[in-house]
C-alpha cells in the first residue's frame, strides 16, 4: 500500500497540486488496487494527455498550435488550467450536445421539425450555461407551452406514446429498465404492470397534440346551438362542470349567442371553415404541449392480474423511495419532478454520477448503466458512494463534477488496453482505451481541414426564433379574434374555396372517365390540388392577420443547417493553381461537406453519411452509438470525400504542409497534426526509407497510413 501511495504522490507532484476531491477518488481506487494486488498504469506523458483532454472534453484533437503551446509550458498547473479552459469552451458544449443527444434520443427527423430544432438549441444553451443537472431534469419534466416559450417541450414531443415516453424517462434518469412491465409483470425485476401504470400516471396529463386547429374553440353546432364564447375558452372538463352547476346561466348565454350569431349558419359552412383552418394551422402542429391535471391512464382491456381490473383508472404512485405527493399549488407532474430529482431519491444521483464516470473512464462502476436493480452492486462500492455524495456537494454541476474526475491522477495515467470481459470487475488502474466516437472522428477531421471552429458552434438560430415568434403571434391573434372573428374571416373566401373544390372534383371525374390514371396525370392532379389548397389557405391567412404579417408564415421555415454551407476558397491558394486545378477545386469545394462540427449538422445525420458510417446513433434507442470497426469505415478513410477535403489544396493541413519545408519536416508535421506528438526514432527511420522510395507521393501515403491507423482513431 505504501508503494502505491508513493506512486500517487509522485504523480500528483508531476502535474501540480491535486484537487482534494480528486485525491480522495485516487485513494479509494488505490485501496481497491491494494486489495486485489494490482499496480496502477504508468503516468501518461504530456503529449498523450493534451490529445486525450481535447478529445474527451472538447470532442476533437488539438491543433498543432494548441499542442505546441501546451508542450512548451513549464507551468506545473498546466494540466488543471487546460481542463478549466476546455470545460469553459464551446467545444465542450458541442461535445456534450452529442453525448446528451444520444442519451435523450434527440432527432430532428420527427413530425415537429420546428420543435425538434428548438429543442436542440435549448439543449446547447443549457449545457453552455452549466445548468445544474437536477434543475435541467426538472425543466424537462415540467415543461409546458409552445416551442416559442421553450424548446424543452421537444422532450415530450419526442414520443407520441405516453407509456413509451415514461419508460425512456425512467431508464435515462433513474437507470432502471421497466419497459417490460408495460405489457406484463417484469420477468426479472420486482415491477408489476400496475407499478408501470402508476408511474405513467405522473406524466399522463401531458397533451402533445396541441398547437393545431384544436387550439381554437370553434362552435361545433349550427345556429342556435353554438357554444358561447365564455364556455369555448374553458377546457372540456371545466365546461362540463360549469354546465352542470349553472344550467340556467348556460341557457341564457346560449340564447344571447344565438341572437348575436351572424356567421356559422349551417353545418356545411362550419365544415368548410374547419377544413380551411386545418390547412392554415398546419405550421402550428406539434409546436405546443399542455398539461391537463387529473388526466390518468387506465389499465388495458387484457389486464390479467388480480390486483386490479381491466379499465381501472390508476392513480400516480412512486416506484420506490419517498412518496411523490403534490404540495399546495403543485401539479402532479411538478411533484413527480421534485421526487425524481431529490437527493433522497435512491437512484437519481447515483445514476448521473455513474453515467459521468463512464463518460470519463470508458466503463461505469455499475454495469449495465441503465439496467439498475436492487441487487446491483458497484465494482467499487465505496467509490460509488463517494461520487454520489460528491455530485450532491457540487450541487449537480456537471462541469464541477467532471473537473474533479479529469484532475484525478488515475485519469491522467496511460489507458488500460486490456478489455474487461463481461461479468468481470474493472478496477480502473487507468481510463479504458477507446475508439473515438463518430462525432469525435468527424470533428477531428474538421480541425485538420479548417482548424479550431469551436467558436462557430451556434447558440442561437435567429431565423428559427423569428419564425417561432411569427407562430406565437399567429396563435395569439387567433385567440384574440375568438370564434366569431375567425369564422367571419373564413367565410370571406368560402365561395372561392368551394369553387376550387368543384374544379378539383371536375378534374377527378375527367380522369375517372378514362378508367386508368397515368403517373403523369396523377402527379398533375396532386400538383393542382396542392396549388389550389395553398391559394385558399394563403388567402385565409391574409384575412386573419393581414398581408404583411402573413408573408413570413406563407414563406415557411427553412432550417439553417450548416451541412449545405460551401467552404470559402482562399484567393492566394487559388492563384498558385493551374486553370484545370482551379476547376477541380471549385468542383470538389461544391461537394465538400467538411464545413461544420457534428453538433451543427442534421441530428442524426442521414444514412450513408460519414457520421453514420462510423457508428453515430440513429437515436431510436438510448445511447445507441457504436464504435465497432467496419470495412466501409476503412474505405471511407482511404478514398471518401472526407479525405478528399482533407488533402485538398484549400484545407488547412495542406497549406501547413506546404509551409513545413522538406519532406522529412512534412512527415514530422503530420505526426504533430494527427497524433499530437513527433515521430519516435524508429518511426523516423521507417519514414526516411518511405520518403526515399516514394518521394513527394510519400506524404500522401503517410497521411493515409496515419488517418487509418489505430493511433489516430483511438483515444490513447
Amino acid at each position: 500500500m505504501k508503494k502505491i501511495v508513493l506512486l500517487l504522490l509522485v504523480a500528483a507532484a508531476a502535474h501540480g497540486a491535486a484537487l482534494p476531491e480528486a485525491t480522495q477518488i485516487d485513494s479509494l481506487l488505490a485501496a481497491d488496487w491494494q486489495k486485489h494486488n494490482l499496480q496502477p498504469n504508468a503516468t501518461a506523458p504530456d503529449e498523450v494527455i493534451v490529445r486525450r483532454l481535447y478529445l474527451d472534453i472538447a470532442g476533437r484533437i488539438p491543433t498543432v498550435e494548441e499542442t505546441r503551446d501546451f508542450m512548451k509550458s513549464v507551468d506545473p498547473q498546466k494540466r488543471t488550467k487546460l481542463i478549466d479552459k476546455l470545460l469553459a469552451s464551446d467545444g465542450y458544449t458541442s461535445h456534450m450536445f452529442n453525448f446528451w443527444a444520444d442519451v435523450l434520443r434527440l432527432t430532428d427527423n420527427t413530425k415537429g421539425k420546428i420543435t425538434a430544432e428548438a429543442y436542440e438549441e435549448w439543449l446547447k444553451k443549457e449545457l453552455k450555461a452549466n445548468t445544474p443537472y437536477d434543475q435541467f431534469v426538472k425543466k424537462l419534466l415540467t415543461t409546458e407551452g409552445g416551442a416559442w416559450d421553450s424548446g424543452s417541450i421537444g422532450f415530450y414531443q419526442r414520443d407520441e406514446n405516453k407509456l413509451d415516453h415514461l419508460a425512456y424517462t425512467v431508464q435515462v434518469f433513474l437507470g432502471t429498465s421497466i419497459v417490460c412491465a408495460q405489457c406484463h409483470n417484469h420477468p426479472f425485476d420486482k415491477w408489476s404492470q400496475k407499478d408501470y401504470y402508476s408511474m405513467a400516471a405522473f406524466t399522463y396529463g401531458m397533451d402533445t397534440r396541441g398547437g393545431g386547429v384544436n387550439e381554437i374553440k370553434l362552435p361545433k353546432r349550427p345556429e342556435g346551438r353554438q357554444i358561447p364564447e365564455a364556455l369555448a375558452k374553458m377546457s372540456n372538463k371545466e365546461r362540463r362542470q360549469f354546465m352542470k352547476d349553472h344550467p340556467e346561466e348556460v341557457a341564457k348565454m346560449r340564447k344571447e349567442a344565438a341572437a348575436s350569431q351572424t356567421t356559422a349558419s349551417s353545418r356545411e359552412d362550419m365544415q368548410q371553415v374547419r377544413k380551411a383552418l386545418g390547412d392554415v394551422m398546419k405550421p402550428l402542429r406539434y409546436t405546443a404541449i399542455t398539461w391537463n391535471e387529473g388526466k390518468l391512464p387506465k389499465l388495458p382491456a387484457d389486464y390479467a392480474y388480480t390486483d386490479a381490473k381491466p379499465g381501472d383508472t390508476i392513480e400516480p404512485r412512486a416506484m420506490f423511495g419517498h412518496e411523490a405527493k403534490p404540495k399546495e399549488g403543485q401539479t402532479t407532474v411538478q411533484a413527480f419532478a421534485d421526487w425524481m430529482t431529490s437527493p433522497e431519491n435512491p437512484r437519481f444521483t447515483t445514476v448521473i454520477a455513474n453515467r459521468m464516470w463512464k463518460h470519463v473512464f470508458g466503463n461505469a462502476l455499475i454495469e449495465p448503466l441503465d439496467e439498475m436493480t436492487d441487487s446491483s452492486v458497484a465494482s467499487n462500492p465505496a467509490l460509488m458512494e463517494y461520487l454520489t455524495q460528491l455530485m450532491i456537494e457540487k450541487k449537480y454541476s456537471l462541469k464541477s463534477f467532471l473537473r474533479v474526475l479529469y484532475n484525478t491522477d488515475t485519469y491522467q495515467r496511460m489507458a488500460s488496453t486490456q478489455e474487461v470481459a463481461l461479468g468481470e470487475i474493472n478496477h480502473f488502474t487507468g481510463p479504458s482505451l477507446r475508439r473515438m466516437s463518430a462525432e469525435q472522428v468527424w470533428d477531428s477531421m474538421i480541425t485538420l481541414t479548417k482548424g479550431n471552429v469551436d467558436g462557430e458552434v451556434d447558440d442561437e438560430n435567429q431565423r428559427l426564433h423569428q419564425y417561432l415568434g411569427d407562430l406565437n403571434m399567429f396563435i395569439t391573434t387567433m385567440k384574440e379574434k375568438g370564434p366569431e372573428g375567425i369564422i367571419a374571416a373564413a367565410k370571406a373566401g368560402m365561395e372561392q374555396r368551394k369553387e376550387n373544390d368543384r374544379e378539383l372534383d371536375a378534374m377527378r371525374a375527367k380522369i375517372a372517365e378514362k378508367g386508368t390514371t397515368s403517373p403523369a396525370e396523377a402527379k398533375a392532379l396532386a400538383n393542382a390540388a396542392n396549388k389550389l389548397r395553398r391559394e385558399s389557405s394563403n388567402e385565409l391567412l391574409v384575412n386573419l392577420i393581414g398581408e404583411e404579417r402573413a408573408e413570413a408564415l406563407i414563406q415557411g421555415y427553412r432550417p439553417n443547417k450548416q451541412e449545405n454551407k460551401r467552404p470559402r476558397l482562399d484567393r492566394s491558394v487559388m492563384a498558385t493553381l493551374t486553370k484545370e486545378q482551379r476547376k477541380d477545386l471549385v468542383r470538389s469545394a461544391g461537394n465538400n461537406t467538411m464545413v461544420s462540427r457534428a453538433s451543427e449538422l442534421p441530428s442524426p445525420a442521414r444514412p450513408g453519411h460519414f457520421l453514420r458510417t462510423f457508428g453515430q446513433s440513429d437515436r431510436e434507442v438510448i445511447d445507441n452509438a457504436s464504435d465497432d470497426a467496419s470495412v466501409p469505415q476503412a474505405l471511407t478513410l482511404l478514398n471518401g470525400p472526407v479525405v478528399e477535403s482533407l488533402t485538398s489544396p484549400i484545407s488547412l493541413l495542406s497549406q501547413q504542409l506546404n509551409k513545413a519545408g522538406s519532406n522529412d519536416q512534412k512527415a514530422a508535421f503530420l505526426y504533430e497534426a494527427l497524433l499530437s506528438r513527433l515521430p519516435t526514432n524508429n518511426e523516423r527511420a521507417v519514414l526516411s526509407q518511405v520518403l526515399n522510395e516514394r518521394g513527394d507521393q510519400a506524404i500522401e501515403d503517410i497521411t493515409h497510413a496515419l488517418i487509418t491507423g489505430s493511433q489516430f482513431l483511438f483515444i490513447q
